[in-house]
């Protein structure tokens, strides 16, 4: 094409100017024409289509764990082998909100048939008890759990600690525990060597609810069973009984708290089966005795009281 204007331009002499000037304008002309051609091939034809978004890859939640399971009872967990009744199972209870990954062992006190009938180690040293309760000073078998009480109008202590732990299951989980209910009914099949172990090793603490027979003839208030200095320097609770009393103390200001007097200053030297097996903090809570009121509305108030005594322990 550039050899065509270059003859046109400097072509013979015979070409006049006006036919020079005519072939020039329709060779720039065509030139226009074919650029334009050859443009058309690299126009974008808008689409009415929207641009497809590739999806973000997002993780999958966690599933929530089971509401609740049963738990067995392992003789080959330490302490285990002391155990004498330990047929029956543990249910554990998942809070399915607010989590706090924290599980708190509630257990019931009394409730199995049978236990009276069955004796255990008081210490997994087998040495002798150094105070009296329910089983005597000096001695080194204990029964394995006792009947317990009745409250004036006749109903079982095993009964009314079963509702107040009921009560507290249910404001645990609200609150985001978890909760292994040692005992969840009438019986359980778990001496009091196996529902320590059993805490021991399925919990972060463990609470065990009591009242006290003492026939004093009106409501004495509540307490904790503190340590004795005598098994202070004994395992496992040299290692776990300060944790323990921590705990006593906090559950105590938490009925207090309430309204709820305290007997003895809120805590009694016992040596105690549990205790003496905890590796976990460890109490058990006395509520009263066979005066005290046990009307579902009370009940339900000693378990605020002792949220309230959990809640600051953990805080």
């Amino acid at each position: 094409m550039s050899i065509i204007i270059l003859f046109a331009i400097c072509g013979p002499e015979k070409y006049n100017e006006s036919m020079r000037k005519a072939i020039i304008f329709i060779l720039i002309f065509t030139l226009i024409l074919t650029l334009a051609a050859c443009g058309s091939e690299f126009t974008v034809t808008p689409t009415d289509e929207p641009a497809v978004e590739t999806p973000v890859p997002t993780e999958e939640p966690s599933p929530a764990p089971p509401e609740k399971e049963e738990i067995a009872f392992d003789t080959g967990w330490t302490y285990g082998e002391f155990s004498e009744i330990h047929s029956g199972t543990a249910v554990l209870y998942r809070a399915q909100q607010n989590r706090k990954d924290i599980v708190v062992g509630v257990n019931a006190g009394h409730g199995t048939k049978g236990g009276t009938s069955v004796k255990t180690y008081c210490h997994p040293d087998k040495s002798p008890k150094t105070t009296g309760g329910s089983t005597g000073a000096g001695a080194v078998m204990a029964t394995a759990v006792s009947d317990g009480m009745s409250f004036t109008g006749g109903r079982s202590e095993a009964s009314v600690t079963l509702a107040v732990a009921q009560f507290l299951k249910d404001i645990l989980l609200e609150n985001g525990y978890d909760v292994l209910m040692v005992r969840d009914g009438d019986d359980v099949q778990l001496d009091n060597v196996a529902r320590t172990v059993m805490c021991n090793n399925k919990a972060d603490c463990h609470v065990s609810i009591h009242f006290d027979g003492d026939g004093s003839g009106s409501d004495k208030g509540a307490f904790y069973i503190s340590v004795p200095d005598a098994i202070k320097n004994m395992e496992p609770v040299k290692s776990t009984w300060e944790k323990s009393e921590q705990l006593g103390e906090a559950l105590i200001g938490g009925l207090s708290d309430l309204g709820y007097k305290l007997f003895s200053g809120g805590s009694m030297d016992i040596d105690l089966t549990q205790t003496s097996y905890s590796s976990v903090p460890s109490v058990d809570i006395e509520l009263g005795n066979e005066y005290s009121d046990i009307s579902d509305g009370n009940l339900k108030k000693y378990a605020d009281g002792l949220l309230a005594g959990i809640n600051k322990y953990f805080s």
